[in-house]
């Protein structure tokens, strides 16, 4: 057409098409930051897992061969990153090999051996361009707070509030200590004559003419002056005294005073001398004492032994532990009495005053021994003298009147309150707690075992785990036990009155452990 041009085609000109992902290059290390990341794993997460350190890691991710020590370990940890992202070692290894221009040296080579030493200003700046550690700037490397930035004012606050509190508190405490010990003493006009009567210590009676005021100070002698010696204190100590005072006569015959005990001559008489025996030989085998009664029954502890006798309705009129020369005699009308003795050797008896025994043989124990005179006479031998020092020595005590006035002080003090003493027959655990709940005393008991309980204002109580195997002990008599074999007994009070309303008096036919124990506490300890 007229006046139109046709634009001339350039052959030189293409065609721009919209590139897509497979148009772009990607390295070795955008693939291996690209699966890392799918995997959710951090650098240092792949470090703990290959053992392998972080900064390898890194530097393969990077395509950087000099960030390792010795080359020769480059091709190991290259593939075995590429076995924990899930890639092919082989092209891995062959990918980073190309664009990092690494390439094997032989193990004998220069390359395969471990860098070489460079200039510190060089080593300086190749390491601080690609150590990752030394930048924490890096994104797997967070960088490290300083020391003032985590401190909070907020927080410094708070500490000096308690450090002011436990100051205020502590002065506080020492100025109430300093206070509470302070003593001050206040002069008075006259001492009070209450407290002057009440003054067990006071030995002189201030006089008016005293002064109110010690010269020099500022303080009054008060009214209580402190003794000069120890015995002072120690008679506040003291028993309670008796209201009214028990007196001892000492007017007796002359001929009543035992110049072997009384007087100057009472050291001489434990000498051992030599006697002449001057009575006949007929005497001596005699056996008869004139103290003992000439009618019933008696009986003679040559030795100390325990007893028990039984009336004609086999109640217990006797139990004792009889100490050696102590004697007892059968009530006239308990004419069917039985006899029971923990250490048959022990014991003799007489009978119209002719002594007999022992009842049994020494350490065995005699159980319902009727104590008839007719039947004792039959089943008994007459007693030998000769042949049991004990026996003659108890004998000559009972031929004579040893009874000595006694010559001292009057009693003043009364008498001490009975105890409770806890007797094991068998091991058993016990255990004692004070009123106050305070334990005063736990073991485990074996038999023949003994625990004197002490005398307190409240009673103590007692825990047993065997209750079959513990007896009481009060006033020379034994109750009990505290239960059943296998029972456990708690918070039982060990009181006089407790214990004799609660148990009655032990049978030492039903435990023979008990006798046994009861003989053998009865026998005195050899003297070493």
């Amino acid at each position: 057409m007229i006046g139109r041009k046709t634009p001339k085609s350039s052959q030189g000109t293409t065609e721009t098409k919209p590139r897509g992902f497979d148009d772009f290059e990607l390295r070795l290390g955008d693939v291996m930051r690209g699966e890392r990341a799918t995997l959710g794993k951090s650098l240092l997460d792949v470090q703990r897992e290959l053992r392998i350190k972080a900064s390898y890691i890194a530097a393969i991710e990077n395509c950087d061969p000099t960030a390792f020590d010795t080359p020769g370990f480059i091709a190991g940890y290259v593939r075995s990153y590429a076995r924990y992202l899930g890639m092919d070692p082989d092209d891995t290894y062959a990918v980073f090999c190309a664009e990092s221009g690494f390439e094997t040296a032989h193990g004998m080579s220069d390359a395969a051996s471990s860098r070489k030493k460079i200039d510190a200003t060089v080593a300086t700046s190749v390491t601080s361009a690609r150590d990752p550690f030394s930048h924490p700037s890096l994104p797997f490397a967070p960088s490290s707070d300083s020391f003032l930035s985590r401190i909070e004012p907020g927080a410094i606050g708070s500490t000096l509030v308690l450090a002011l509190l436990l100051g205020g508190l502590g002065f506080g405490g020492y100025s109430v200590l300093q206070e509470v010990q302070r003593v001050q003493l206040a002069p008075v006009d006259q001492t009070p004559v209450v407290l002057s009567d009440l003054d067990p210590l006071q030995t002189s009676t201030p006089t008016s003419e005293a002064p109110d005021v010690v010269a020099g100070t500022g303080f009054g002698a008060g009214v209580f002056t402190p003794p000069s010696s120890v015995d002072s204190f120690d008679r506040l100590y003291r028993p309670q005294a008796l209201d009214v005072p028990v007196l001892v006569a000492r007017d007796a015959p002359i001929s009543t005073l035992d110049p072997n005990r009384v007087g100057s001559f009472a050291q001489a008489s434990g000498q051992t001398l030599p006697s002449v025996d001057l009575d006949p030989i007929e005497a001596r085998f005699a056996n008869v004492s004139p103290a003992l009664p000439q009618e019933g029954v008696t009986l003679i502890a040559a030795r100390p032994a325990w007893v028990r006798v039984r009336g004609d309705d086999r109640s217990v009129i006797f139990e004792q532990v009889m100490a050696a020369g102590d004697t007892w005699t059968v009530p006239a009308t308990e004419t069917d009495a039985l006899l029971n003795v923990g250490e048959s050797g022990a014991l003799y008896l007489s009978i119209n005053g002719q002594t007999v025994g022992p009842v049994g043989a020494a350490g065995s124990v005699t159980s319902d021994m009727p104590l008839d005179g007719p039947t004792l006479a039959a089943i008994l031998e007459p007693a030998d003298a000769q042949s049991d020092g004990d026996l003659s020595r108890v004998l000559a005590d009972l031929g004579r009147d040893t009874t000595q006035p006694t010559i001292g002080q009057p009693k003043i003090l009364e008498d001490s309150a009975p105890g409770v003493v806890l007797v094991a027959v068998r091991p058993a655990w016990i255990r004692v707690r004070a009123a106050d709940g305070s334990v005063i005393f736990e073991t485990i008991m074996n038999a023949g075992d003994t625990y004197a309980v002490p005398a307190t204002e409240e009673p103590p109580t007692l825990r047993v785990g065997e209750s079959g195997a513990i007896y009481f002990a009060v006033n020379g008599q034994t109750y009990g036990p505290a239960g059943p074999r296998g029972a456990v007994t708690s918070n039982l009070a060990l009181s006089v009155d407790q214990l004799t309303q609660t148990y009655t008096l032990a049978s030492i036919e039903a435990d023979s452990d008990l006798a046994r124990v009861v003989a053998e506490l009865a026998v005195p300890n050899p003297v070493d």
